[in-house]
């Protein structure tokens, strides 16, 4: 698998080295071992004592307790996911894990909704979460394309931190005209960057549209005679400048 290289608004650019598909495949029958294992060393735990030491009054309370027991297994990816930094054991073993697109650690949701869709692979869509990864330039799954996340050699993580020199719209001399534009967020800047990127016939009803947002949104004046379209281009470089001098 190729490696993914993404800047983030902070100016750090992470590479990660998508997990091959041996290794998901393994990780997950080691995954399926382990499993097989808890319930068997449970199963004939628990039948030993149902059989031999359980009046028959208890055992409804014992067979309760054993499907209690059961949950472990039906939460086995999403729980292990989150308490071991995104790694199952089978993950650990061969040595990715579950990250988000832009390298950080995945939230409870994101492996929630991994987690379900997995489900609804295996019982719908048999074989379609491998043929995804296959064909998929990030390795994703559609449990990861639906929680934005990709799983990744976790001994091969590399993240530092880019020079402004690197960047041809910000270097260390620039001076920021807006200080509101610190308080945009990532995907605020994001919107900003593509309707600048529009190239047809509405382009300049978006920017107009999205000037008078921003200005309403950070309480900027109107601009008197100006240029939205380098209003836009402004607010996005002093964004830039701001982000890039946030500590990781």
């Amino acid at each position: 698998m190729a490696n993914v290289k993404i800047t983030s608004g902070q100016y750090v650019m992470i590479e990660q080295k998508i997990a091959s598909v041996s290794d998901r495949v393994f990780a997950q029958m080691l995954d399926l071992f382990f499993l097989i294992c808890y319930e068997s060393i449970l199963s004939l735990l628990f039948f030993t004592i149902i059989f031999y030491n359980m009046s028959p009054s208890d055992e409804r309370i014992a067979m309760f307790f054993y499907a209690f027991l059961q949950l472990p297994i039906v939460f086995y990816h999403p729980v292990c996911e989150y308490f071991f930094n995104g790694a199952s054991p089978g993950k650990k073993i061969l040595k990715i894990k579950v990250v988000h697109m832009d390298g950080s650690s995945s939230t409870l949701g994101s492996y929630l909704m991994r987690w379900m869709m997995y489900m609804l692979e295996c019982l719908l869509l048999p074989g379609i979460g491998l043929l995804c990864i296959i064909f998929n330039k990030n390795g994703q799954r559609l449990g990861d394309m639906m929680a934005g996340t990709v799983v990744i050699k976790s001994d091969d993580y590399l993240r530092h931190r880019i020079n402004l020199n690197d960047f041809g719209f910000v270097n260390e001399m620039y001076r920021p005209y807006y200080p509101e534009a610190a308080n945009l967020s990532m995907r605020q800047a994001e919107v900003v960057r593509e309707t600048l990127l529009i190239n047809n016939s509405n382009r300049d009803y978006y920017v107009n549209e999205l000037s008078a947002k921003i200005m309403e949104h950070l309480k900027i004046p109107p601009l008197v005679n100006g240029n939205n379209e380098a209003f836009l281009n402004t607010i996005l470089n002093d964004y830039r400048y701001y982000s890039s001098r946030v500590d990781i």
